[in-house]
């Protein structure tokens, strides 16, 4: 179904961060895609998120980009992740939701949100 390919899709996507190898970015962006990070940076288009992956290969090793719920809904689907890296030699972690909406068979539109891993009750 075109839903099973859709969620494919963001599987290898995460998967090439977590291998460190450029997968064909063109067969999951749509050429205007507009993707937002969590903590403000942003790209449009295939060419600038190009540059941003190979810079990051470059500097960053993501040690985990675990997926734990994908909810659906129509052309966007909310994705639910776990994320680890080392990035100049710092260690980061963090909770994170993908929106991510889909124009048939490719990426349209990414934007990231970030949560703190480690959580506390401060009222318990």
């Amino acid at each position: 179904t075109l839903m099973n390919q859709q969620i494919e899709i963001i599987q290898r996507y995460f998967n090439m961060w977590k291998n460190k190898k450029l997968i064909d970015l063109a067969q999951i962006f749509t050429p205007s895609v507009h993707y937002v990070e969590c903590y403000g940076a942003e790209y449009v288009g295939i060419q600038e998120i190009q540059r941003w992956i190979t810079h990051k290969f470059k500097v960053q090793t993501v040690t985990c980009w675990d997926i734990k719920n994908i909810y659906h809904d129509g052309a966007t689907y909310i994705v639910e992740w776990m994320f680890a890296c080392v990035d100049h030699g710092k260690n980061f972690k963090f909770d994170g939701v993908s929106l991510i909406t889909f124009e048939d068979l490719q990426i349209t539109e990414i934007k990231e949100f970030e949560s703190k891993h480690s959580h506390y009750r401060p009222y318990q």
